[in-house]
C-alpha cells in the first residue's frame, strides 16, 4: 500500500492529523508558486547565491598560496568563508568543475541540485528505514515538497549548505534504522556517525545532532574516527597556521563570540531567526547551555530503551534552539526530524503525529509569515504601542513555535524513557 493510500487508511481513526497532513502537503506543493509571487512583488529575494561567492573566494585564496580567513576593515569575518579549513575542499568542485568552464551561477545552481537531490534521496532511505515503500508518484511528490519547503528556497537563493547538511542527517538518520532493523547493520552504523560527525563539523552549531552518538557505541566510534580525520586531513593540508586563524574566526563570532549584536524581528529579512532575542544574550546562552545539558543526559539515560529515533529527532530538531545563532536556512533538519517523529507516532496508540505536521507547517510559514505580523502589527496598531508590540513579533516567530513543539515532543518521548541508574534511583 502507497504511502498517501495509508494515510487515507486512517482517517476515521486520526481524523485531524489525516486533515492537516494533506493541507500541509497541499501547501508545500502550492509554495513554488506563492514564493514566486512573493518574489515579482520584491518581498522575497532572488536567487544571487551570496554565500556561494565566500566558497569559491576561500578555494581561489587557497589556491594561490593566500589567507583563507579575511578581516574586514572593521576587524570581523562577516561576508567571508567561516568553516573549518578541511572543507574547502567540498567546494573546489563549484570553482573548477572538472568537465568544463563553469560560471558562478551555474555553479550555484549546480550546488542547489546537488543538495536538493541527496536530502531528497536520503529522505526516501529513512522513509524506507521505517519498512514504508514510496510509489514513483509519491517520490515525485516528495522531491516538488522538499522544493516548496520555505527553508530549503532561502538556503538555494544563498546557495548555501544549509540543504546538504539536512541531507547528511537524513542519511544519518537513516543509517540508524537499517542498524536497528536488523541488529547486524555495522557499516550502517558506522555510516550514521560519518554522516552526523560530517554535518556537526561543518557547521558547528550542527553539534546536538550528535545526541543519537551517545547511544551507540559504534555510531559514536564513527563519528569520532571522522573527526580525527578531518582534522588530521585539514592539518596537513592547510597548515597549523590556517586553524589558528580559524580559531580566531570562531572567537571573533557568528554567536560564539563578539560578532554582531542580533537585530529585532522589526529589522525583518528572509533569514531572520532570533529564538532568545528578547531575554538577552546571557540569558538566552543558559537557556542554551542548560537544553544542551539536559539533551545530553536524556541521551545517555535513555540507552537500549527503543528511543534512539526520537533522540536523533531530539538533537536535530534542538539546533536551532542550542545554536548561538541559527538561520531561516538551518531550519532545513526540520524535515528528517518530522520523519522521525511521524513514524514514531504513528507506531503509538497515544501518539500525537499532528504534532510534527503543524511543526513543519510552521517552520515552512517562519520567513514570510514573521514578514506579515511584522508589518501587519505595525499597520494595525498605533506608532505609540510599538514598544510593546516588538517583544509580541518576537515571541510570534512561527520558527520558534516549530522548534518548541518537535523539541518538546522528543524531549516528552526520550524522558519518559529514560531510567535513572540503579545507585541513582535507591533500587
Amino acid at each position: 500500500m502507497s504511502a498517501l493510500r495509508q494515510l487515507w487508511s486512517l482517517r476515521r481513526r486520526r481524523p485531524w492529523f489525516v486533515a492537516a497532513s494533506f493541507a500541509v502537503l497541499a501547501f508545500l506543493l502550492a509554495y513554488p508558486a506563492l514564493h514566486w509571487w512573493l518574489q515579482s512583488t520584491g518581498i522575497a529575494g532572488e536567487f544571487r547565491y551570496f554565500d556561494l561567492g565566500a566558497y569559491r573566494q576561500a578555494v581561489n585564496n587557497w589556491q594561490a598560496g593566500d589567507p583563507l580567513y579575511v578581516q574586514n576593515d572593521n576587524g570581523g569575518y562577516h561576508g567571508s568563508y567561516l568553516y573549518p579549513p578541511v572543507f574547502v575542499l567540498l567546494f573546489v568542485p563549484f570553482t573548477d568543475f572538472p568537465f568544463a568552464d563553469i560560471t558562478f551561477y551555474q555553479a550555484g545552481a549546480l550546488l542547489n541540485v546537488v543538495s536538493v537531490g541527496l536530502l531528497w534521496v536520503g529522505l526516501q532511505a529513512a522513509i524506507a528505514g521505517y519498512g514504508l515503500s514510496l510509489a514513483w508518484y509519491e517520490r515525485a511528490l516528495l522531491l516538488w515538497a522538499i522544493g516548496g519547503f520555505a527553508p530549503v528556497i532561502v538556503s538555494m537563493q544563498l546557495a548555501q549548505v544549509s540543504v546538504f547538511l539536512a541531507a547528511l542527517l537524513a542519511f544519518a538518520l537513516a543509517g540508524l534504522l537499517y542498524d536497528e532493523r536488523d541488529g547486524t547493520g555495522r557499516l550502517a552504523a558506522y555510516a550514521s556517525g560519518f554522516a552526523t560527525a560530517v554535518a556537526g563539523t561543518l557547521k558547528l552549531i550542527y553539534a546536538p545532532a550528535g545526541a543519537h552518538l551517545l547511544q551507540d557505541r559504534r555510531r559514536f566510534v564513527g563519528a569520532v574516527a571522522t573527526g580525527l580525520a578531518l582534522a588530521v586531513l585539514s592539518v596537513a593540508v592547510f597548515g597549523v597556521e590556517t586553524h589558528l586563524r580559524y580559531y580566531d574566526v570562531l572567537t571573533w563570532g557568528k554567536g560564539w563570540g563578539d560578532s554582531r549584536a542580533p537585530y529585532p524581528p522589526g529589522l525583518w529579512l528572509p533569514p531572520y531567526y532570533r529564538p532568545f532575542y528578547y531575554l538577552g544574550s546571557t540569558a538566552g546562552m543558559v537557556i542554551r547551555v542548560g537544553l544542551a545539558a539536559v539533551i545530553s543526559a536524556l541521551a545517555l539515560l535513555s540507552v537500549d530503551e527503543g528511543v534512539e529515533s526520537e533522540t536523533f529527532a531530539l538533537g536535530v530538531a534542538a539546533i536551532p534552539l542550542v545554536a548561538p545563532r541559527a538561520y531561516t536556512q538551518d531550519l532545513a533538519v526540520f524535515l528528517p526530524v518530522v520523519v522521525a517523529l511521524l513514524a514514531t507516532e504513528l507506531r503509538r496508540e497515544d501518539g500525537h503525529p499532528i504534532v510534527p505536521v503543524v511543526g513543519l507547517w510552521l517552520a515552512a510559514v517562519h520567513a514570510y509569515g514573521l514578514y506579515a505580523i511584522v508589518n501587519l502589527l505595525g499597520d494595525w496598531f498605533p506608532p505609540s504601542a510599538t514598544p510593546t508590540l516588538k517583544p509580541i513579533a518576537g515571541l510570534l516567530q512561527p520558527g520558534l513555535w516549530a522548534a518548541l513543539l518537535l523539541v518538546g515532543l522528543a524531549m516528552y518521548r526520550v524522558g519518559d524513557a529514560a531510567t535513572l541508574p540503579e545507585r541513582l534511583s535507591g533500587r
